[in-house]
């Protein structure tokens, strides 16, 4: 006859399984994985190999509000492809990382899904199907109380290979729009007597 504790130990093991099985998501549906961006694809961790793959961005600054373009591609002259991505602004205070930062935006939900890390919208980014590609381009807009920051990503080469901790050049904080400028009523005034007089 079978114990007690036999049963649970049996009870525990599949639930274990059918949680390690369920957990990979070809739609891109990662959640859970906001923090630590890692894949759930037992028993296979992150390759610490070169990755064939890069994170760019349209800009190496940004304004708050402002909008950059941020590709995954392959690297120029790989015949590499890939299945799965998952792609988040992040930026620094000291030794802390904050995440996520800003929001991606003009979404094309037949080919991304967007993840609401941290109860934000649209703050983070992944595939909407596993389907074989080589560039993906998504569009971020800029938060308007941060530093400087960098994307992050991890790529899925497919279920076995695949990289975390992917990230971009750091991106500045341009704060010398002119549109911030700010005058005072008296400047105000005199530019006002100005017009006039013209």
């Amino acid at each position: 006859m079978v114990s007690l504790t036999a049963l649970r130990l049996f009870a525990a093991l599949v639930c274990v399984f059918c949680v390690e099985e369920c957990v990979c998501f070809p739609n891109g549906s990662v959640a859970f994985s906001c923090g630590s961006m890692m894949p759930v694809h037992p028993p296979y961790t992150p390759s610490t190999s070169s990755p064939p793959f890069m994170v760019s961005t349209s800009s190496t600054t940004y304004r708050p509000g402002g909008v950059i373009t941020v590709m995954v591609e392959v690297e120029t002259n790989s015949s590499t492809e890939f299945q799965g991505f998952m792609l988040q602004a992040r930026s620094r205070d000291g030794n802390a990382v904050l995440w996520p930062v800003g929001k991606f935006t003009n979404i094309d939900h037949s080919l991304f899904t967007a993840l609401h890390c941290q109860n934000q919208q649209n703050s983070t980014v992944s595939q909407a199907k596993g389907t074989k590609k080589k560039k993906v381009q998504v569009t971020w807009e800029a938060p308007n109380n941060h530093g400087d920051i960098y994307f992050s990503a991890t790529v899925v080469q497919d279920y076995t290979k695949f990289w975390v901790g992917l990230n971009s050049s750091t991106l500045r904080r341009d704060s010398s729009s002119a549109a911030g400028r700010v005058f005072s009523p008296s400047s105000l005034l005199f530019i006002s007597l100005l017009s006039l007089l013209v």
